[in-house]
């Protein structure tokens, strides 16, 4: 059951019974919303799985509400403004950035990705990551300039997932130096650990209760590969 969802259909139903339109400008409940959809998320971006505590604000772990399908723009999705299923918790700290460096949200913009995977169980299994804090379709390839490469020889999923990191710029310097930090704090602590141990950290990782560890993917990505190695 989502408290998110429920507070969207609540609001829809309350602006049908006065004849307002059913739209993201008109609802009112906005922080509200942000603050479900941050629990839901476990306190992650839906994009770049940074931290996310708050509601805006130009300053670390700040968040907006996300419509992955545009709200405006020329690939507006109009029916889609208060569509539980089309509304994220998404990081906004690169908001003042210059626009090659920013990334998730503020980068997409308005424009359409063809393919929502966060809407995907099996979201996670369809990407992969490198040492060097790249993030990639799952494919043959092990670069982001090779994938690029090659996008002509991906597969139709794989060029959607990579239209995805294109479109959201996850390759940005910024989110490849944070990867590499995480994965380094990883390595370190698998360094002296038994594929038992590493195991049952990667299930602890998996069922956070409350908050997942920043970039939890990932992390599961890289324990997996040790506990096969």
């Amino acid at each position: 059951y989502s408290s998110a969802k429920s507070l969207l259909d609540d609001a829809r139903m309350s602006m049908r019974k006065i004849g307002l339109s059913e739209l993201y400008c008109n609802f009112t409940e906005k922080e509200q919303l942000n603050s479900l959809l941050r629990e839901e998320q476990k306190e992650i971006c839906c994009y770049c799985q940074r931290r996310i505590d708050h509601y805006h604000g130009n300053i670390a772990s700040g968040s907006h509400n996300e419509h992955f399908y545009p709200e405006g723009g020329d690939n507006a999705r109009v029916g889609l403004q208060l569509d539980y299923s089309n509304i994220y918790a998404c990081c906004n700290s690169s908001r003042r950035y210059e626009y090659r460096m920013q990334h998730c949200g503020e980068y997409k913009g308005d424009k359409l990705i063809k393919t929502n995977f966060l809407q995907l169980k099996n979201c996670s299994d369809l990407f992969k990551y490198t040492i060097n804090g790249e993030i990639l379709p799952q494919c043959p390839y092990n670069s982001y300039e090779d994938v690029l490469k090659n996008r002509n020889k991906l597969t139709s999923v794989q060029q959607d997932a990579l239209e995805m990191i294109e479109c959201l710029n996850l390759n940005v310097v910024s989110l490849r130096k944070f990867r590499v930090n995480v994965l380094s704090d990883l390595f370190l602590y698998a360094k002296n650990r038994t594929s038992h141990q590493l195991i049952y950290k990667a299930q602890l990782i998996n069922t956070e209760r409350r908050r997942y560890l920043p970039l939890v993917d990932m992390l599961l990505f890289f324990l997996k590969k040790l506990v096969n190695k």
